[in-house]
């Protein structure tokens, strides 16, 4: 083979280890960056890059002030730099800036020295600006080489990436179009990619005027809106929690605990498993139990065919409740489920996703007590599948429990599975919005007398 082959090969190679590897592990993987908080809180950081404009800048921060939300602005330092009053304003009515560069170039372009003296000389800059720390960096397009990495962790700075992407900056861009890909996407945790500059010309104008109902319905569902910053205090904090709960285990365990997580991502992704809060997930799924109706009036309930969402509980919740005495379980166990069933009740209601759901339902074996919430809870008919299931959930038991299957084998957990589920119109009758005030109240005066949105139902002999 000539030389020059092989130079050319070498020179393909050392591109590649500079750029593609580097994208592959950092963008895609997000190994080392930050691209969404924790599942288990309902928050979401809105980010708005490539400003600040004149043009769109205030009239963003006029948006956010009236809606009294706080965001993150990853600003371009020399832009910056030229309006040095809209970075002052930024900070005044407590929004986060951060750095999007020195200036916006893509870092495939960019050489080992280039790539340093922009990310160092744009955090000086703003730290200049803005008299306070930079703590975070966006690298414009998302782009990493090789010294993106190095240079942000020798700068102290975090990179964050997204986990939605607005896309409002295209010459297509519509208002509508840019609200509906924010609601859809948003899930707790997540990082909004947004744009009050750059882009096509005028595209920033539809931004803008999708914000403020991107923010109601944001709101409607329940999200607390805030900044990266808080993002990752917020992720910071629940992953302390688990790793001290892990340091609890025996080696053995924790490796099989461990093992065990990439089995649980890869059954969310597959499943398309949504986390709703510290509490619940939950994922697609059609009824096949027959069909269910009102015993008094004969009203139709539930058929097979209909939309149904599966709820899952967060692993995480089923360890931390576990761990605390018999009075402090069943205090925690009430605020987690009056806030879980809140916010599947808003989910319900508001997210355009699940306007079709007629019933939501689980087969599980933690179904104590569930009928004074509402639930209607049934036997199971006794077949391999039924078993198999009911296995794999006593695993889970015994997997995160911090007694481990000690536990089960002393016959302290429930071990006969159920069908549980309630109808879209009972979840909302009883934890709707301005029904769900007083859940501990609640649970109490249906040990007595069943709920208003639950009804005795027939079902096929």
């Amino acid at each position: 083979m000539p030389a020059w082959v092989w130079w050319i090969c070498g020179g393909l190679g050392l591109a590649a280890l500079y750029t593609v590897v580097p994208e592959a592990v950092f963008h895609l993987l997000h190994a080392g960056t930050l691209a969404r908080g924790t599942p288990h809180q309902r928050a979401v950081a809105l980010t708005f890059d490539d400003g600040p404009d004149p043009r769109y800048t205030p009239e963003c921060l006029d948006i956010l002030r009236e809606a009294g939300v706080s965001a993150t602005f990853f600003v371009v330092a020399e832009r910056a730099a030229k309006h040095p009053e809209l970075i002052a304003r930024m900070i005044q009515e407590g929004h986060e800036v951060a750095s999007h560069s020195a200036r916006h170039r893509h870092h495939w372009t960019r050489g080992p020295v280039s790539t340093w003296l922009d990310i160092a000389g744009s955090k000086r800059l703003l730290e200049e600006l803005t008299g306070r720390p930079v703590r975070f960096y966006r690298p414009p397009w998302g782009a990493f080489n090789l010294c993106t990495r190095i240079a942000c962790s020798c700068l102290r700075l975090k990179p964050v990436l997204w986990s939605v992407r607005a896309i409002d900056w295209r010459p297509d861009s519509r208002a509508a179009d840019i609200a509906r890909r924010i609601v859809t996407g948003a899930a707790p945790g997540a990082i909004v990619l947004c744009h009050d500059a750059g882009g096509s010309p005028g595209a920033a104008r539809e931004m803008l005027a999708a914000l403020r109902e991107v923010v109601k319905q944001l709101r409607d569902l329940g999200f607390t809106l805030t900044t990266v910053g808080e993002i990752e205090r917020m992720r910071q904090e629940q992953r302390a929690r688990q790793q001290a709960r892990r340091r609890g285990y025996p080696v053995p365990r924790r490796w099989v605990v461990d093992f065990w997580a990439l089995i649980e991502w890869g059954f969310t992704v597959v499943l398309r498993i949504r986390p709703v809060d510290a509490m619940f997930r939950v994922c697609p799924a059609v009824w096949r139990h027959g069909r269910r109706r009102d015993a008094r009036t004969g009203q139709l309930l539930v058929d097979d065919g209909n939309a149904a969402l599966d709820l899952h509980i967060q692993n995480d919740t089923v360890t931390a409740l576990s761990t605390e005495t018999d009075h402090r379980a069943l205090v925690t166990v009430l605020r987690y489920t009056r806030d879980g069933l809140r916010n599947l009740a808003r989910l319900l209601a508001n997210h355009p996703d699940y306007g079709h759901v007629r019933v939501i339902m689980a087969k599980t074996l933690m179904n104590r007590g569930l009928e004074l919430l509402g639930f209607h809870v049934e036997d199971v008919p006794r077949t391999w599948g039924t078993r198999i299931d009911e296995a794999y959930l006593r695993f889970l038991l015994g997997l995160y429990h911090p007694a481990g299957f000690r536990r089960l084998r002393q016959g302290l957990q429930p071990t006969k599975l159920k069908l549980v589920w309630i109808t879209r119109e009972e979840l909302l009758a009883l934890y709707g919005p301005g029904q769900d005030a007083g859940l501990p109240a609640k649970i109490a005066a249906n040990a007595a007398h069943p709920p208003a949105g639950r009804r005795d139902v027939t079902r096929p002999a």
